[in-house]
Parts: C-alpha cells; structure tokens; sequence
C-alpha cells in the first residue's frame, strides 16, 4: 500500500497553489462539496509564487512564476509528494502561470513575452524543450483549457481568448480570437463542461466575476452572461470536477465551489480555505 492511501483506496484530493505562501494546500475531496484540509506541501527553495499545474500519470508539474521554471513531483502517494527536480533554462520560461498537457507536449505560458513554451514529455521526468508559439497572437497568456483538437488561451492583457488547432500538438495552428472588452476583464482560468465555457475575470471593469460562453459551435463560441455570486474575489484559475465549478479566490484566500446542475445557472455551494490558503492562484485534481 502507498504511503497515504487508506485501506488500499487511492484518496480524491485537490491540489491549491499559494503564491505568497510559496507552497502547495491538500484538502480532500471525499465529499466534493465539503473539502477539509488534510496537509500543506513545498520546502524552502522548491517553490517559487507556484501558480498553475498539471499532472500526467503519477508527475505533477507546478510553474514557478517567481523563479521562472516548473517543479516535478512524484504523487505515486498523492499526501505525500516527493520532489523530484526543476527544469527552465535560462531564457525559456519568463514568468509562467498556466500549463496544459496534449498527448506528450506540456504547453508553458510566459506572461510577459506573451508566449507558449513546448516540452517534449516522452520521458516525464526529462522534459525537453521543443519550440515556442503565439508570438503576435497572444496577450498576456495566462490559463488553458482544451477541447477535443482545439487549445483556448485566456489573453490577460486584451480581454480576449484565442484558440488553436493543436491536432499536431508540437505545432500548434493559429485559427483566431473571440471576446472583448464588453465581456471580459483580465480573464485569466479557463474551464468547460458539457457545451459551456467558463472564464475567471481577475479585476478591472468585470472585476471579481465569471463570464460564460456557448460552446455548442466551438469555433465560434457564444457570449451568454457574466455571474458574481458566491463570494468570488480575484478569481484566478477554475475547475469543473463532477458537476461543480471549483474557482480560487486570490484576494481573500478562498475557493468558491458552484453547483452546475443547471450549468447556465450556477448556484454557490460554499466557500473555503480561509486561514489556510495564502494569495491562492491555481487548483487541480489529484485522483
């Protein structure tokens, strides 16, 4: 039995990046609606302002906004992570947040230079720089989510979002951008479930609310309305795990979970990590 597990049973965990905090909270998902903390995770020199993750197999990636570089995990026992190595040579990585994963190509955001890294993951642990994208198509590059053959990157710096043909996942293929000021603040988390779109809108006019969008042509995805319930406050990167909306809290240390029974409709469920989160940006689920 791995070390965490209870009688055998892998244990459903959520993951929350602290970026003040230099470290990473664990709570527990046994009850999806009712998360309770269960332990905190990064020593000193490992973590630097940690900020979005992704996890392939039993490796957690974590980008280090403040060192710019992505930490590896070992989660083979999910409470316990052994650190493995760091990786981002100089020049590579500049101020990363957000990571997707498409078959063996780990995509990197760079906020400043408004880029995309690719690795090449084949080996997980040995992660190989391959290219860049998005020069003069992005903005402030700031969260993922992807659909079937298509990439969404959330653009902090215009208010828009662009996505790719990643059908070839070492070569992304520009197709355009959608949104715009009228529906979008500093949009920063990305998340779908079934044909709707979910967008984190950080700060500035829409400061503090989530905008939706129709995916029922994912092309052309279709503005439907903005919802600031539930005690959102900065909301950074988000999440739909079974049919509930998970969105961090940056400015008061929270998460703000939304039942999605009616997925044009959230209702807030409840909010927590206050005392225990520390300037929270990024959160994923650990199975």
């Amino acid at each position: 039995m791995k070390r965490g597990d209870i009688l055998g049973i892998r244990p459903r965990l959520l993951y929350v990046s602290n970026i003040r905090g230099n470290n990473v909270d664990i709570f527990n998902l046994s009850n999806p609606e009712n998360p309770t903390h269960v332990r905190e995770f990064g020593d000193i020199g490992e973590l630097s302002a940690p900020s979005g993750f992704m996890v392939t197999d039993d490796i957690l990636y974590v980008a280090n906004a403040g060192d710019n570089s992505v930490e590896i995990y070992d989660i083979s026992s999910p409470i316990f992570p052994r650190h493995v190595k760091k990786f981002g040579e100089p020049g590579e990585l500049t101020n990363p947040n957000a990571l997707a994963i498409a078959g063996n190509a780990l995509y990197v955001t760079n906020l400043i230079p408004d880029t995309i890294e690719i690795y090449d993951i084949t080996d997980p642990i040995n992660p190989i720089h391959f290219d860049r994208f998005g020069e003069g198509e992005l903005n402030g590059p700031n969260g993922f989510v992807i659909l079937g053959d298509l990439l969404y990157v959330s653009n902090s710096g215009n208010q828009t979002i662009t996505i790719y043909n990643i059908s070839d996942p070492f070569h992304p293929d520009h197709i355009k951008a959608f949104g715009d000021a009228t529906q979008l603040s500093n949009p920063i988390g990305l998340a779908i479930s079934g044909n709707t779109m979910y967008v984190a809108n950080f700060q500035f006019g829409f400061a503090s609310t989530v905008t939706m969008y129709d995916m029922t042509d994912p092309l052309n995805p279709a503005f439907v309305r903005r919802f600031d319930s539930g005690g959102l406050s900065g909301p950074t990167e988000i999440a739909v795990i079974d049919d509930l909306l998970y969105v961090v809290n940056l400015n008061n240390g929270t998460v703000s979970i939304f039942d999605l029974a009616d997925p044009r409709d959230p209702e807030p469920v409840m909010v927590f990590g206050g005392g225990e989160l520390n300037t929270p940006f990024g959160l994923i689920q650990v199975i």
